[in-house]
């Protein structure tokens, strides 16, 4: 029973067109449809692309460089496309994963930087600051909310909202103390938020029994597995070594917008 609303706009609200779906596939075989935007390594381009409206998900171990890995992608990102990313990180403050963020544009150590290039050093600092929004929020729901009124209200064409570990956060539309219930809700809700406002990009820590294994992580190795079977795009990051890292894609749902998964035995392998 429908209340308070009229049948016919209900069946308009939820109906996709014939047309609208054909359009779009017309779109894709002229190759109107974007594709994810490209960085200046073809290895990385042949696997990850920074898509619209798709929601990443990151395992790796603490320590293992989850947050620097992202950073750095996030980097290419914006110099390469001119992308803007909100970014929370609820176990680092801000102005150290500001000075990060520094150190990799900088090509050098940011306070040695500045000693030697003031001017330059300023450059870069506002050039973060015109593409990474940094926020302070307890819950994803409360990310979510701020990131939309960005959008929707502020005019910033944000690319992707990033969330440093999702773990860490408060789920914010159901905390009922049962993790399967809630990390479900949480699931579908980061999924619908993707498709319709920006990218969410998440990483998360793996079960404790993976986190204490001398085997590497996948992405399967998450809490509960509800983001995993939300995320359209799921990879994984191990160490090596102190200046080795590897990048395992484990799965890539839309893959006529670019993108494609690693062998287990040949992942990206980043040196440092």
């Amino acid at each position: 029973k429908v209340e308070n609303e009229n049948v016919e706009d209900v069946h308009k609200k939820h109906l996709i067109t014939h047309d609208s779906i054909n359009k779009n596939i017309d779109d894709y075989i002229s190759g109107k449809i974007e594709q994810g935007f490209r960085s200046v390594s073809e290895n990385l381009n042949e696997h990850y692309l920074f898509k619209k409206n798709e929601f990443y998900l990151c395992t790796g171990k603490k320590g293992d460089g989850k947050t620097t890995i992202n950073q750095t992608l996030q980097i290419l990102g914006a110099i390469c496309s001119d992308l803007i990313f909100v970014v929370a990180f609820q176990e680092n403050s801000e102005w150290s994963m500001k000075i990060n963020y520094m150190n990799y544009l900088c090509g050098d150590f940011a306070k040695d930087y500045k000693n030697k290039n003031p001017k330059e050093f300023k450059i870069i600092s506002d050039w973060l600051d015109k593409h990474f929004y940094f926020i302070e929020v307890e819950s994803v729901k409360e990310a979510c909310d701020f990131t939309e009124d960005l959008i929707t209200n502020k005019g910033v064409k944000v690319h992707a909202l990033f969330l440093d570990p999702v773990n860490s956060f408060m789920n914010g539309w159901q905390d009922t103390g049962n993790a399967y219930a809630d990390g479900k809700i949480l699931g579908i809700k980061i999924l619908n938020f993707s498709k319709k406002l920006c990218s969410v990009h998440v990483s998360q820590h793996p079960t404790m029994s993976a986190q204490r294994s001398d085997e590497d992580v996948t992405s399967y190795d998450g809490e509960g597995g509800w983001l995993l079977n939300k995320a359209s795009f799921t990879y994984c990051i191990n160490r090596k070594n102190n200046n080795e890292n590897e990048l395992t894609v484990d799965n890539v749902r839309n893959k006529h917008t670019g993108g494609d998964t690693t062998e287990k035995e040949n992942p990206l392998v980043l040196y440092w």
